[in-house]
């Protein structure tokens, strides 16, 4: 069996999703970063830069949100990650696009204006904002082109690169950056929200994050 050592970051519910979809069976191993448990020898043992997430499996550890969720995927050989060279490439592509581009100002923005508030580090900086939303909203207009004439990202079917990018984009309303002129996106976006994998991948977490934050699930 899987098991899989987070937290509730955005890397975390990246390989959340993506295993909740391929319906594997794991164990999810909360790893408390308020108490720096990340940073204790055991935890530093499976990945040197003690960060979340962490996959063991077979008395071996991976680290790093985007070869955890193509391991599984490919350990599984799932048509989510399809063996054809081509197709799976179209995957990864997406994959590194989130992260590298609108997934990255989604981030800034959470960090910005939740994650600083949350940890008493200082109000939001108003540039670093601004500029996040402007490269965000030029980059998910590339999404929306994109899904013009197709319902999915890569291959013209559901793949890993769907519940991956969700973890990014379930951020923008916590933020206040509107989708709502992106109404391709906004659907896509609407999809995967309702998937029952999305269920079951938050019914997994909000537990730890009530525990830690006192939110409600």
């Amino acid at each position: 069996m899987y098991r899989l050592h987070g937290f509730f970051t955005q890397n975390t519910m990246k390989t959340v999703y993506v295993l909740e979809e391929l319906g594997v069976e794991y164990e999810f191993a909360f790893v408390n970063l308020m108490k720096l448990e990340n940073r204790t020898d055991e935890f530093r043992a499976m990945t040197p830069a003690g960060k979340v997430p962490v996959l063991e499996h077979d008395g071996q550890f991976l680290f790093e949100s985007g070869p955890i969720c193509r391991y599984v995927a490919s350990n599984e050989k799932s048509p989510l990650y399809p063996a054809d060279k081509l197709q799976r490439a179209r995957v990864d592509q997406w994959m590194t696009f989130f992260t590298c581009h609108p997934g990255r100002w989604l981030t800034t923005l959470y960090f910005e204006k939740i994650i600083k508030n949350a940890a008493g580090m200082g109000e939001p900086d108003e540039a670093r904002c601004a500029e996040a939303v402007k490269f965000a909203g030029q980059q998910l207009k590339h999404v929306e082109r994109w899904l013009a004439d197709r319902e999915w990202l890569a291959n013209d079917a559901l793949s890993i690169a769907e519940p991956f990018a969700l973890a990014y984009l379930e951020q923008a309303s916590a933020v206040g950056f509107a989708l709502g002129e992106l109404p391709r996106v906004q659907s896509w976006f609407e999809r995967l929200e309702a998937r029952d994998s999305t269920a079951r991948a938050r019914a997994r977490v909000q537990p730890h994050m009530q525990s830690v934050m006192g939110v409600q699930a």
